[in-house]
């Protein structure tokens, strides 16, 4: 789905973590019972499982906003505009810019790493930073929300029942450019209200392999270049390495061993001649799913996922990290 809860699945079959933006659906609350198409089953992993994990936002309801921002607004150097003022009329076309901040326990599959009182702390002090003059949200989102999807969303009246109550009920509340917090059981959602036709720039993928390549024994076309013209769809196969902590993992290695695990098999498949096929087998991907997946834009994949994938030519072979773990993706056509 487009939603919060369309962003990571293990299975990458949807890798592409996340759905695109166009779609983007508000932070929604994972049901209690989470989507099929979300949080693919071990037994029977399905394509479309993969790249989405529950999302904190979607749940059928109403109910009233109740603000958790504390104090009064704005406090200095904060923009009056963004101080929130009920709407004399609640509009159609509603899109919202959130960050999820969790506490261990609220989050369906993944450890939040503080409990309820410092994620609380860390809530208004993003919200703060939402508020000041000139801040970037979308900053905001790529470093601190725990969203597996891409924390922006439409919450059109078709759409509103999807998200927990109190994520609609507040994003009703809020005009354009308005900042407040409002909690549900997934924890503490900063959110603002931005145009409807705003669309948020990818985040900046984050370099796995930082070596030179090609490395002693490996082929040059498998090597990461810098495509002239980006493709609209492509394939690939991965192999994820997930670790203790990650989304829906059960992986028992430390984060940093599979990092070392990654970049490893990464060289192995650089190598000329190397069979990828082979080194996936005998590496056990953490990926219940096939492995193999068609990826294009609007692939309901987590983002990073979906961006490696795109940016590599044929044959070309690279690491990306995601909640999910480390993925080494190879591109086949």
């Amino acid at each position: 789905m487009r939603h919060l809860s369309m962003s990571l699945t293990v299975a990458l079959a949807a890798l592409a973590l996340a759905p695109a933006c166009k779609k983007e659906q508000p932070a929604e609350a994972p049901k209690t019972e989470a989507p099929k198409a979300e949080a693919p089953k071990a037994e029977e992993p399905k394509a479309a499982d993969l790249p989405k994990p529950p999302s904190p936002a979607a749940m059928p309801g109403a109910v009233s906003a109740t603000s958790a921002m504390e104090g009064p607004c704005p406090l200095p150097g904060e923009d009056p505009a963004s101080c929130p003022t009920k709407p004399a009329t609640v509009d159609d076309d509603i899109k919202i810019a959130h960050v999820l901040i969790g506490w261990d326990g609220s989050l369906p599959g993944k450890k939040a790493g503080r409990d309820e009182a410092g994620a609380a702390k860390l809530a208004q002090e993003v919200a703060h930073k939402a508020r000041t003059q000139g801040g970037d949200f979308v900053k905001l989102i790529w470093e601190f929300s725990q969203d597996p999807g891409p924390g922006i969303y439409e919450v059109t009246p078709p759409m509103r029942r999807r998200f927990v109550p109190e994520f609609t009920a507040m994003a009703l509340s809020l005009g354009v450019n308005q900042v407040d917090i409002v909690k549900t059981r997934f924890g503490f959602h900063v959110m603002k209200r931005v145009p409807f036709d705003f669309v948020a720039p990818d985040k900046p993928l984050v370099a796995v392999m930082k070596d030179p390549c090609p490395a002693e024994g490996e082929d040059q076309a498998a090597c990461p270049s810098k495509q002239e013209t980006k493709p609209t769809e492509v394939e690939v196969t991965h192999i994820l390495i997930a670790y203790q902590g990650a989304m829906r993992s059960t992986a028992t290695r430390t984060k940093e061993e599979a990092e070392k695990t990654a970049i490893q098999l990464c060289h192995d498949a650089r190598k000329k001649g190397a069979d990828f096929a082979k080194i996936k087998e005998a590496a056990k991907s953490d990926d219940p799913g096939p492995g193999t997946y068609p990826v294009s834009k609007d692939s309901p994949m987590v983002a990073p996922f979906k961006q490696l994938a795109l940016s590599l030519g044929v044959g070309q072979v690279d690491v990306v990290e995601s909640d999910f773990g480390y993925h080494v993706m190879k591109r086949g056509k």
